[in-house]
């Protein structure tokens, strides 16, 4: 990718991370300071944020298609995150009355695609100012989405406190990385 293409592509993108990061900043912080919501209300909070994120990687795939690649991988993310959060939009009630294990257990997958789909994409951006953070960031959800998968019956509590830091944290990192996007994009 020239550098030319590389700066045409940030300065496309840099707000769609902006955007996947203050969601998930305001995803963290729900969780963290509504201990007492049900867990309908989680679950289509979390259906919300997946339809939106999934959207979002689905448009910032598409722009850099053509500069880059494995850009295949985004796209793989996007469909993933959009039919996680179709499911439990489409019946909340249905996915709350699941067994806490396949509820978890579906949310460890969708969080492990989601970190392995971080990490790859870091490693394809190695000479950008950003990839230290997309595989940072992707290796806490492939940690977390190990977790959730190999003990399926973590606590609702233990859970959410977990899923709400490491989406502020991963929110934060987007935020940061988006405005490092920017910089790139202005720099030419």
């Amino acid at each position: 990718m020239t550098t030319g293409k590389l700066h045409q592509l940030a300065s496309d993108i840099w707000w769609l991370a902006l955007l996947r990061g203050i969601a998930a900043v305001l995803l963290g912080f729900f969780l963290l300071t509504n201990k007492a919501a049900t867990v309908e209300v989680v679950l289509i909070l979390l259906g919300i944020y997946w339809l939106v994120d999934g959207i979002i990687t689905l448009l910032a795939s598409f722009t850099g298609r053509k500069e880059m690649e494995g850009w295949g991988w985004g796209v793989f993310a996007g469909l993933i995150s959009i039919l996680a959060g179709m499911v439990i939009l489409s019946q909340p009630l249905v996915t709350a009355a699941f067994s806490a294990k396949i509820i978890v257990s579906m949310i460890g997958i969708m969080i492990i695609i989601s970190g392995l789909s971080s990490i790859v994409s870091g490693f394809r951006l190695r000479k950008t100012s950003g990839e230290t953070m997309m595989i940072g960031g992707g290796a806490l959800s492939l940690i977390l989405g190990l977790l959730l998968l190999f003990n399926p019956l973590f606590s609702a509590v233990v859970y959410i406190n977990v899923l709400a830091v490491f989406s502020i944290i991963g929110g934060i990192l987007l935020i940061v990385l988006s405005f490092k996007i920017k910089k790139l994009a202005n720099a030419r």
